[in-house]
């Protein structure tokens, strides 16, 4: 019953340049952006990480990370906005991307679930 509702379904969809989509470093600019005011050893590994990833099924996987690190200098719904933030982009990316594919994300975006 609920799911019929008109606002149920509705996403916002956010407009970017499709050159920009077509580069993951679009996507890392963002973990960048998120953790930039951040001074800690981890953002040094973290950032590491981000040079060797190579799809966006390895950023995924450092979302987890970014939450923790951005949890523990600010707090956690500061945290939620920036990693949601991430998600858009990366279902974005996804969505538009011609070499990938939504289904090589393990689950949906933390964005969608909340």
């Amino acid at each position: 019953m609920f799911f019929k509702l008109p606002w149920f379904g509705k996403r916002r969809h956010e407009k970017y340049h499709d050159t920009q989509v077509l580069e993951l470093d679009f996507l890392v600019d963002e973990f960048h952006d998120a953790m930039a005011d951040i001074k800690d050893p981890v953002r040094t590994r973290l950032h590491a990480a981000l040079i060797s990833c190579q799809s966006p099924k390895d950023l995924w996987f450092l979302r987890g990370k970014l939450f923790n690190l951005i949890s523990k200098h600010h707090c956690e719904s500061e945290a939620h906005q920036r990693v949601s933030r991430l998600d858009q982009k990366l279902r974005f990316f996804v969505d538009h991307h011609p070499d990938y594919t939504p289904e090589e994300l393990p689950s949906g975006p933390m964005a969608l679930l909340h």
